[in-house]
């Protein structure tokens, strides 16, 4: 049996196993290889493509992962950019309220399902040059009934959504998109909520 032979065999082997596992599982297992959303090599590499979609022959080991190469200006087909950016902010607007309430003192518990965790330095504009990108990542926290590889799932810069989706429509990933369109932000909301109720009851009670 020769290689080729073999490596056909391993490939119907993967697609007959994954009808049986299931979305959460195949995302999962896709999920372990995936850095985070909007991390892109050297500013420099970045910068030297332009501010449009590179031709296929300036394409290199070094630039591919650049986000000039996902920039998609048909992305908007049937509202589907927009509904993206409207779900992600609103993700992102209630992770930041969380982050409020936990700087004024209020126990968020395991209940924050996206937390917001600040770097040390500033990231820079992979797109323009001498434009500052932030210095912030939004994470998904492991919760009940998640896999248990142990690896962290989804996070995403804060620079992803107001410079690289929004201004230059650079798309996302493919598991990105299904994690936010499969998001519960009325939960998320819900919980936020419920702690700014349980705070306020706390301190009426001090």
């Amino acid at each position: 049996m020769n290689i080729l032979l073999l490596a056909a065999l391993g490939v119907v082997a993967i697609s007959s196993t994954t009808k049986f596992l299931g979305p959460p599982l195949i995302a999962a297992l896709v999920r372990k290889k995936l850095p985070c959303e909007g991390y892109y090599p050297d500013t420099d590499i970045c910068l030297a493509l332009g501010t449009i979609k590179p031709k296929w022959y300036q394409r290199n080991r070094d630039n591919a992962g650049c986000p000039q190469w996902r920039i998609d200006p048909n992305w908007g087909h049937e509202g589907e950019r927009q509904d993206f950016i409207k779900k992600l902010q609103e993700i992102e607007d209630i992770a930041k309220g969380w982050e409020i309430k936990k700087d004024e003192g209020c126990d968020s518990g395991d209940r924050q399902v996206v937390e917001i965790r600040t770097e040390r330095g500033v990231a820079w504009s992979r797109m323009q040059d001498g434009i500052m990108a932030g210095n912030s990542e939004y994470r998904r926290r492991r919760q009940a009934g998640d896999d248990e590889s142990g690896h962290e799932t989804f996070c995403w810069t804060d620079a992803l959504l107001p410079i690289y989706v929004k201004q230059y429509s650079v798309k996302t990933s493919d598991e990105f998109r299904v994690f936010v369109s499969m998001f519960d932000v009325d939960s998320f909301r819900q919980e936020l909520q419920a702690m700014k109720t349980r705070c306020a009851s706390e301190q009426k009670h001090e």
